[in-house]
């Protein structure tokens, strides 16, 4: 056995070992090896659509790299029209052959239009050991997410943010309503790109209660975590040659994306200060919370908390990628399959579509002009924006979007982003951004193919970072999906960087791989806390207005089982929004799984009238004549009133007055701070 060969097999056995760790971690092996399986098997199409486009010799790797997240993206759209046409249960398992017919279909007259590197061996391994980081650095964090420890079920930030909204989305779409229901909005649709969120949801609809809606999510969180890191090899290693460069930028991106850890511990050993105090900081924003800068957050948080972004990126980039492998790059039938990416993109990140459609406009006008193609022009800007227009049409049709009265996107001057920019983007962006400019000025000379392509993404990021501002969202959204682009490109700038230098001289070569080494070392901390950070559920101090822990009571756990499986899944049970912004912001829709007549959802815009609809909520609690209170709450449909801590805090003749009329309030449920009260209707038989 050779020894790249026993590299290889020893990797893959890291990988295996690795992925059973990180589910065993979340759920039971048996249940957890099944959610995966259904990753994989929604996966599978586009390992066949890799398998036809790619000439033979590299068409096996990239089936293995691209094709999972390809799939992933195509058997969605199919599972998205089975489940509008009424398909439930397991048929919905039908989606992948059938996206595989239609992919077999459209693609099998462009067969072998692509070409990508040779792979080897080596590329195997670092694959593998690419696919092994995943469980390495979300395995942990996962198996604490919904931890029951003696004081009740507890959620660490931020989790409570980006997870917990997961949660409730993929609730309400186990209910099966087409479109879902805005659980924050009565009478309203789900205002959100949340296709990526169904393929969860609807095995949680046939699996509950044998498994929690947390560990669905956690599973497929790392399933298609893992496809997201065969994709970025597979991206980065376009424009490299070795390997272990590829698999350097990659992980540099990963785990050394940041200077903020360096400079707060700086800052504590200057000041004196405890080690501690790192517990009590979102050591990702330093650069928000220190130097009011617009913040970006490392790739390693994708893997945490945004898995529908990470595929959503993935596909869209798939288009650079794609044009950059083609043998006839303006061909109609080939950016009309870029148009499709873009498609399925904007149907699972709908903004990051936005700023990578343009990107891949920017490449396609750049290759129009290299090669003189003038014709192609016309008919692939047709071919391209035809598939990407049914993509907004099923966007429409699903009412994704609520624009109310005013664009929700708007080009400006970001005041953030222009606050200490030079600071904060050194912070922000560390060893990633230093090696960047060495990779470029290393290869002014002898540059790759099509590397452009790579300044287009940094150029079109960086745009979006500056000048465009989404509305509600305190000037961050677009920083944060701006950074992730740009730390993706910088994967392939580093990663040309460190191949680069390994080309020097011995002297040389060993003096600049000891400085990356350096700043690598100088920005890990920032990981290192964030990683401790987010598993710790011992911080139970408080933050910017939420707890570093939510901890559910099991008063509160038992409340919400009550619901769930005591009352109907279209009940209206509400709390009150405005005492419980912004540390249980999704309380009744994530963990009751029921919606709210009003709520203040931190991710949906605009804002104003869920902000108005609160208000009216507000009066119902502040009334003081029952009579009043059941008028105000039949009005807004509420079906249980829920009162906790929180509500008896800002209301406390709240319960008092509900219990004054038990044939108005019955009280169905009481145990420990929860009572929950319903709205007596004629017919009611006391469940």
């Amino acid at each position: 056995m050779t020894p790249r060969l026993s590299a290889s097999l020893l990797t893959s056995l890291v990988a295996v070992v690795a992925v059973l760790w990180g589910v065993a971690g979340i759920v039971s092996l048996p249940a957890g090896l099944l959610l995966l399986a259904v990753v994989g098997w929604f996966a599978a199409p586009g390992m066949l659509a890799a398998w036809v486009l790619y000439a033979p010799g590299s068409r096996g790797a990239m089936a293995l790299l691209v094709g999972p997240i390809w799939g992933y993206g195509m058997s969605s759209v199919v599972f998205l029209a089975l489940w509008v046409a009424g398909l439930r249960g397991a048929g919905v398992l039908l989606a992948p052959p059938i996206a595989a017919a239609i992919a077999w279909a459209l693609l099998s007259g462009m067969r072998h239009a692509l070409t990508a590197p040779r792979f080897g061996r080596g590329d195997c391994a670092a694959a593998c050991l690419l696919v092994a980081l995943v469980p390495a650095i979300a395995g942990w964090p996962f198996s604490r997410v919904g931890e029951m420890l003696p004081d009740g079920r507890a959620y660490r930030a931020y989790f409570t943010a980006d997870f917990v909204w997961r949660m409730a989305v993929a609730a309400e779409l186990s209910k099966g309503t087409v479109p879902p229901r805005n659980p924050y909005y009565r009478g309203d649709r789900l205002r959100y790109y949340w296709l990526a969120h169904l393929v969860p949801a609807a095995e949680y609809r046939e699996l509950a209660p044998r498994v929690r809606l947390e560990q669905v999510l956690l599973v497929n969180s790392l399933g298609l975590g893992m496809t997201f890191m065969l994709f970025l090899y597979a991206f980065v290693r376009q424009w490299v040659t070795r390997p272990a460069a590829a698999f350097a930028g990659c992980a540099i991106i990963l785990f050394c994306s940041s200077f903020e850890g360096l400079e707060r511990l700086l800052h504590l050993w200057r000041g004196g200060h405890s080690l501690d105090v790192l517990r009590t900081l979102n050591i990702d924003a330093v650069t928000r919370w220190f130097y009011q800068g617009l913040p970006i957050d490392g790739l390693h948080r994708l893997l945490w908390y945004q898995p529908h972004h990470s595929t959503g990126y993935a596909l869209g980039l798939s288009c650079l990628l794609v044009l950059a492998q083609a043998r006839h790059p303006l061909s109609v039938s080939l950016l009309a399959y870029c148009g499709t990416l873009l498609g399925l993109c904007l149907l699972l990140s709908t903004f990051s579509a936005m700023m990578l459609t343009v990107a891949v406009a920017v490449a396609a006008a750049v290759l129009v002009v290299q090669r003189r193609e003038w014709w192609a022009l016309p008919k692939g800007a047709v071919a391209g924006a035809l598939p990407l227009a049914g993509a907004v049409g099923i966007a429409f049709a699903m009412q994704y979007i609520d624009s109310g009265e005013r664009s929700l996107m708007e080009v400006i001057v970001n005041p953030m982003a222009v606050t200490n920019a030079p600071t904060v983007l050194f912070l922000s962006l560390g060893p990633p951004l230093l090696l960047s400019i060495v990779g470029v000025l290393l290869a002014v000379r002898g540059a790759p193919p099509s590397l452009w392509m790579i300044g287009v993404v940094v150029a079109v990021s960086f745009f979006f970072y500056f000048f465009v501002n989404v509305r509600d969202h305190q000037y961050v959204y677009v920083g944060w999906r701006a950074g992730h682009l740009l730390f993706m490109a910088f994967a392939v700038l580093t990663a040309l960087a460190v191949e680069r230098l390994l080309r020097l001289g011995a002297p040389a070569r060993r003096a600049s791989l000891a400085a990356v080494t350096l700043a690598s070392l100088l920005a890990l901390p920032t990981f290192i806390i964030d990683f401790y950070n987010t598993q710790d559920l011992s911080n139970r101090m408080q933050g910017a207005g939420f707890p570093w822990t939510l901890v559910l009571g099991h008063d509160e756990v038992r409340a919400f089982d009550f619901l769930r499986h005591r009352t109907p899944e279209e009940s209206i049970v509400q709390i009150e929004p405005f005492p419980r912004d912004p540390s249980t912001w999704a309380y009744i829709p994530a963990f009751a799984e029921r919606r709210m007549a009003a709520g203040l959802p931190i991710s949906m815009v605009p804002y104003q009238k869920y902000l108005e609809a609160s208000e009216r909520v507000r009066e119902v609690y502040a009334t003081d004549d029952p009579q009043e209170v059941y008028a105000r709450a039949a009005r807004l449909r509420i079906d249980y009133l829920f009162v906790g801590n929180p509500e008896r805090e800002a209301h406390p003749h709240f319960e008092a007055t509900l219990r004054a009329r038990p044939d108005l309030f019955p009280e169905v449920f009481s145990e420990g701070s929860v009572s929950i009260f319903y709205l007596y209707r004629a017919g009611w038989t006391g469940q």
